[in-house]
């Protein structure tokens, strides 16, 4: 009886599909001049939906290169396929916000320390580690754009953060099945060594983003333990299925797709 081996590259390739599909129903987000925001909405929304708009711009280009070097190690080619697509969805995040940013006529910003941080750290990182900041980035930003949706009550912004809430609730699926992939042979010492540090990087950038972003979750009615606690629930639900995705990773040499979760209201 012959006995069927596993392709490498099949969760890369069932993600790339799902991002495909994706990019065939891409909201259309008109630059032309809209219903305006208050100018109290306005003074609430604007550095921070720029820095935000920023963040999510990213080229990432030296994660591709290092997903790259890692597909061709465990012969999976389509492993930088499934991180190219990921980020371009990502960079279709900013758009969406640059494009009510031009509605609004706020202005554009090209750098800001926080952004300039998370990049130096990722560029420092190799692969896993920079995928862990990547993750830390999606867990705040899931109760960030929901306090978003809730900040003023334009249609249009609301139906952006609709939509963002949607693709970030896949790509921590996504991200949870590819670290599963990389750390998969790590030792355990390792593997707890990164989860300390993830703990202790995101409680970090849990205040850094209370600080810099407190009138858009104040506007939402969301206090800063709320926020917290929301952040926190999201880092244990993700923590959950990255570890079951590693035991089906070291089980099987595969991890399995998840079913994609709703949004929560």
């Amino acid at each position: 009886m012959t006995t069927r081996v596993p392709d490498p590259s099949s969760e890369s390739k069932k993600w790339m599909t799902r991002f495909a599909l994706r990019s065939m129903t891409a909201l259309h987000v008109s630059r032309c001049n809209a219903p305006q925001l208050t100018a109290k909405e306005l003074a609430a929304v604007t550095k921070s939906i720029q820095q935000f708009q920023l963040g999510e711009g990213s080229k990432g280009q030296r994660l591709l290169d290092r997903g790259k070097a890692f597909g061709n190690k465990v012969n999976d080619p389509c492993f930088v396929g499934a991180l190219e697509l990921f980020i371009k969805e990502e960079q279709q995040h900013s758009k969406y916000l640059a494009h009510f940013m031009q509605s609004q006529n706020i202005p554009l910003i090209s750098h800001h320390w926080v952004d300039t941080i998370f990049r130096k750290l990722r560029g420092l990182a190799g692969l896993e580690l920079s995928l862990t900041i990547l993750v830390t980035a999606e867990l705040i930003a899931v109760p960030y754009y929901r306090a978003l949706r809730e900040a003023t009550d334009s249609l249009t912004l609301r139906n952006i953060c609709t939509r963002i809430l949607e693709d970030e609730t896949a790509h921590l699926r996504f991200q949870a099945s590819m670290l599963a992939r990389v750390a998969s042979n790590r030792q355990p010492v390792w593997k707890r060594a990164i989860r300390e540090l993830h703990w202790v990087f995101l409680l970090g950038t849990i205040f850094v983003v209370w600080v810099g972003h407190r009138p858009i979750f104040e506007s939402a009615g969301v206090g800063f333990r709320r926020f917290m606690e929301d952040t926190l629930r999201e880092f244990r639900e993700w923590e959950i299925l990255r570890v079951a995705s590693v035991a089906r990773a070291s089980a099987h040499g595969q991890p399995s797709l998840n079913r994609f979760a709703r949004v929560k209201p």
